[in-house]
């Protein structure tokens, strides 16, 4: 094992930058056998999200809950919102990691 000694620097200050941010956006962890948080989705949101992520097109979700696509496509996208993302992959992780599914 060895130590590292970091003088006053822009190493520094970019060291602790990184560690502030990282800090800032982090999940909290949460003990084996506990949930992460409870569901901040609604029902329908939740189904949605679960077909989705079941490999349903839109159109497919939208004839499954009797929804129109237009409005599958707009949950979806205020969903995305919800979880800061800006691809359907990463609401995935998201939703995997926020126990929504």
């Amino acid at each position: 094992m060895g130590a590292l000694i970091i003088h006053p620097s822009g190493l520094l200050d970019a060291l602790i930058a990184l560690f502030e941010s990282v800090w800032r956006d982090a999940t909290p962890f949460a003990p084996p056998g506990e949930r992460a948080e409870t569901s901040e989705l609604d029902e329908e949101d939740s189904r949605i999200l679960a077909l989705m992520l079941a490999g349903l097109t839109d159109q497919s979700v939208a004839n499954q809950l009797g929804l129109s696509l237009r409005t599958v496509q707009r949950r979806v996208k205020v969903l995305m919102g919800v979880a800061g993302v800006s691809t359907r992959i990463q609401l995935g992780w998201h939703a995997a990691r926020k126990g929504w599914i």
